[in-house]
């Protein structure tokens, strides 16, 4: 199964007590998901304020039309949190995963390690990290999950 089936994005919410102030920060942790493993299709970009995931707009909205997650002014606000409803869905969601998808495990594995490590820190502590000020050296829009595979290889 594909991080994509497992919804990193949502068990991160959940991992952090259910609420990421800013989606500024919210980007910076599913990075360190990413860095967490190579393997994975979680993808960031750089941008100007570094690490940056073009798919995490849609999937929040897809949370909120779910009634999973909620934001300020129909998801135009920079805080995530996450619903009684979301909260019974991962729970859910959790329990299913993890009796049906061996998979799961690991991944449920890495997202509370990002989430214990990185979870209170602010974005722009998130961003002083080494490796994500060694990513803002590269030009913007740089994919970073191919450059770290090509870094790897070397």
């Amino acid at each position: 199964m594909s991080d994509e089936d497992h919804h990193p994005e949502l068990l991160l919410l959940h991992e952090t007590g259910g609420e990421i102030e800013g989606r500024g920060k919210y980007h910076k942790l599913l990075d360190r998901y990413r860095r967490e493993s190579g393997d994975t299709d979680v993808d960031s970009v750089l941008k100007e304020r570094g690490p940056f995931n073009e798919g995490l707009s849609r999937s929040i909205k897809r949370y909120i039309d779910m009634g999973i997650v909620e934001t300020d002014e129909g998801g135009q606000s920079r805080d995530v949190e996450e619903t009684e409803k979301g909260k019974r869905y991962v729970s859910g969601f959790e329990r299913t995963k993890s009796y049906l998808d061996d998979s799961f495990q690991s991944t449920q594995g890495r997202v509370k390690r990002v989430a214990q490590r990185y979870g209170n820190k602010s974005m722009s502590e998130l961003v002083q990290e080494p490796d994500v000020q060694e990513d803002k050296q590269r030009s913007l829009g740089t994919p970073l999950s191919e450059e770290s595979d090509s870094q790897k290889e070397e």
